[in-house]
Order: C-alpha cells, then sequence, then structure tokens
C-alpha cells in the first residue's frame, strides 16, 4: 500500500486522462479500480488485472456494470449507502453475482452523485489510510466527470427541441431528421416505440435522477432518448426487430415500476407505450398513442388495470369517439334505458349483473363466481334481463353494442 507521502505522481497530473486517473488510484491503492458515470457506464478501468472477479471482466467487456450485479448490490445494500453518503465503504464479496471484497465510494458534486469508483480489495486488509486515499480520489474524479457531464448536458439540452419535434409531428421530412439525428447522436433506425410513465407523487430532482437512472441501468433497454414534462417521463425505445419490442416493453415497465416501488416506495405509477413503428416520422403517433393509454386507464381504471400496450386496448381505443358520436346523434340503448330503470324500481341488479356476464364472454360458470351468487340465481337474472332488455344473447352484434354502451354509460355516471 502507498500512501500519500511515497506517491511517484498525483492524481492532478492525469486529470485529462481518465485512463491515467484509475491507473494513477489503482497504483495507489494496489489494487485494480473502475471508475463508473451516475448510470454505472465505464469512464476508465485500470490496467491492473490480477485475480480479478467475474463482476468485473464483465463490466469491462461491457463497458457496463451488468443488470444483476447491480441489482445484488441494491439488495445487499451497499448501493443505497453510496446514495446516501460521500463516505467510503466496504462491501464484502457477494457470490450469487461473482463480486469479489470491494472498497467503494461516490463522485459528488454538492448532493449529486457523478458517478462512483470501485477498487477490488481482494483480501487486502482496508485501513483509514485507504479510506483517505479513496476521498482524494473522489475529489479528483469529480473534475473529470464534471466536464464529461457539462458536455452532455450541452448536447441533451441542444436535442430537447428535436426530441419534441419527433413527439408532436412538427418534423416529417426524413432527410431532415435523418440529418438531426446525426447532429445529436440519436440512433433512430429499426423499431421505434414512445413509453410514457405518470408519476403521481411529488416530483423532485433527486426522483427525476433516480428514474434517469434506472432508464440507463436496466439492460434490455436501447432508450435513444428521455425527457420529463410535468408529472410524465416521456422515453424513446429502440430496437432491431418488432418481435424484441414487445417483449422489451413488457419487461420495461414490470421492472421499471417495480424497482421504483422497492427504492423510492412509489405505489401508484403508471407506465403506456404505443405502437411501434419502423419509421421515426410516425414517433408522434406512438406518443399520442401512450398518452391516450394513460387517459384511458384512468376513465377505466378497473376495465384497463393491467393494460399498458396500446394494441391491447381493445374495443377501449375508439370508446371515447364512440361515447362522442353517440352524444351528438342523442343515442340512447333502450335495452339499457329499460333494465336501468327496472333497477330503480326494484333495487335490483341486472345492469351491474349483464356487465359481469358478458365481460365473462357468456361464460355463466365465471360470472356467478365473480359475483358470489349461484348459476341458478345468475341465470334467473339473465332470463329477466332478457325479458326486460329484449336482449338476445346469441346475437353476437347486439351484445358487442351491449357492452360497449354499459361502459360509456358507466364512465358517464362517474362523472356525475
Amino acid at each position: 500500500m502507498k500512501h500519500s507521502s511515497h506517491k511517484t505522481y498525483s492524481y492532478k497530473d492525469v486529470i485529462d486522462s481518465p485512463e491515467g486517473l484509475a491507473d494513477s488510484i489503482a497504483e495507489i491503492l494496489a489494487c485494480p479500480v473502475t471508475i463508473e458515470d451516475a448510470n454505472h457506464h465505464i469512464v476508465s478501468y485500470s490496467k491492473h488485472e490480477k485475480n480479478v472477479d467475474n463482476a468485473r471482466t464483465a463490466t469491462i467487456m461491457r463497458r457496463k456494470v451488468p443488470e444483476h450485479v447491480i441489482n445484488g448490490l441494491w439488495k445487499q445494500g451497499s448501493m443505497a449507502k453510496l446514495f446516501e453518503s460521500d463516505e467510503p465503504i466496504v462491501v464484502h464479496k457477494i457470490d450469487t453475482i461473482g463480486l469479489g471484497d470491494r472498497l467503494a465510494i461516490s463522485v459528488r458534486k454538492d448532493n449529486e452523485i457523478l458517478g462512483f469508483i470501485w477498487a477490488q480489495t481482494n483480501d487486502l486488509s482496508v485501513t483509514s489510510g485507504h479510506l483517505e486515499e479513496m476521498k482524494e480520489a473522489a475529489q479528483s474524479v469529480s473534475h473529470h466527470l464534471l466536464r464529461q457531464q457539462a458536455k452532455k448536458k450541452k448536447t441533451d439540452e441542444n436535442s430537447k427541441d428535436f426530441f419534441w419535434q419527433l413527439l408532436t409531428g412538427s418534423l416529417k421530412n426524413p432527410a431532415e431528421i435523418k440529418r438531426m439525428a446525426k447532429k445529436y447522436h440519436m440512433n433512430l433506425q429499426g423499431q421505434l416505440c414512445v413509453a410514457v410513465f405518470e408519476f403521481t407523487e411529488e416530483m423532485s430532482q433527486a426522483v427525476e435522477r433516480h428514474a434517469y437512472y434506472l432508464t440507463e441501468t436496466l439492460h434490455q433497454t436501447r432508450i435513444v432518448h428521455r425527457i420529463f414534462d410535468g408529472q410524465q417521463l416521456i422515453l424513446l425505445f429502440r430496437t432491431d426487430n418488432k418481435e424484441d419490442a414487445n417483449e422489451m416493453k413488457q419487461a420495461f415497465i414490470r421492472e421499471f415500476t417495480q424497482k421504483m416501488k422497492e427504492r423510492l416506495h412509489f405505489e401508484d405509477l403508471k407506465g403506456a407505450f404505443g405502437l411501434v413503428y419502423d419509421s421515426p416520422t410516425l414517433i408522434s403517433d406512438s406518443y399520442k398513442q401512450a398518452l391516450k393509454v394513460l387517459e384511458l386507464k384512468e376513465q377505466y381504471s378497473t376495465g384497463l388495470h393491467h393494460v399498458d400496450n396500446y394494441q391491447d386496448l381493445g374495443v377501449y381505443q375508439f370508446i371515447n369517439e364512440l361515447a362522442a358520436l353517440q352524444k351528438k346523434e342523442n343515442y340512447k340503448n333502450d335495452a339499457l334505458t329499460h333494465l336501468k330503470t327496472y333497477d330503480e324500481c326494484q333495487n335490483s341488479m341486472l345492469l351491474e349483473t349483464l356487465k359481469v356476464f358478458l365481460e365473462k364472454n357468456s361464460n355463466v360458470h365465471q360470472a356467478a363466481a365473480h359475483m358470489h351468487i349461484h348459476t341458478n340465481t345468475l341465470n334467473y337474472r339473465l332470463k329477466r334481463i332478457k325479458e326486460i332488455g329484449n336482449i338476445d344473447f346469441k346475437d353476437v352484434n347486439q351484445k358487442t353494442m351491449l357492452y360497449l354502451d354499459l361502459l360509456i354509460y358507466e364512465n358517464e355516471q362517474e362523472d356525475l
């Protein structure tokens, strides 16, 4: 172990070289060192390769910390400590993720995390001297990461207008889109779709940073661009084929919402995806569709509780347009009007019974179980529904219209 008084050079001597930074720290600590940005992408790693573990090898090969390693560090509690404090911490080996002993510290500017330094200590006995060296190293690394971050922020700020042009559809010229995408290093080749997450909790810089952090660290994602708009996080995804895109959408929403719940205790976070397109000129359509899913999930929370993909909305895709048309034409479904009148007079539940029966695809046993009633009771109600509403349950067209009108009617009642 080389202490400060025995250094052959200082960190400041190599501040313009991230590779030199990692090598300098590794020489002083006498162990392999990795410097990461705030989203666990490698900034620099030392050439000290003696007895490296699987986690370090995989990180260097991918230029990014594998997701299972990040997850393991969160579960073990180390990542939470690094987020909460600027003091170095000792991380004991975690065999399940191939991680050996580590000495780690978060690199900060005030309260903002810029990155992390990880030293693979192996059998080295960590002393107070090591801890002080890590703190000094973090100060020097922060200067480099600040400059790197400033360049990235400038690029991100300049690309925001272009991203909004894509989202709103105000830019449709393919040649101009290609030129702008090249300028801002945005890969718009392949399959593209937009996701929107809506937060109900109070937004803060810390929440935004953690949301950005997750979008970068979930390994299956290829996020072209992202932006916060009020309570919404808007993401543009890219994959090489449609099959991957559909699998990715489901996995990402599940992982993102689950980790926000685990780490920030966000219980009510809604996410939605638009359709996948192979042209950047259609990004605005995907964005509108994602917004529509969120809007409909709010309106029809019971029926759409588990739906997050525009493709899976089914008849709900056009429910509001149909409701507006019905209102314009003063349309009323006579069968539902008669059943509503009967329910009000007899204090019965025929309308609710009809809706459950139709939702269960006319399956008597499933509908009865859902309503916690006997099948004989349900059959009696269905007989009364047929008589009062003059309904033929063998008529698919009539059943479809009844179901749509019931959805519209229930939504109107909630708005009263």
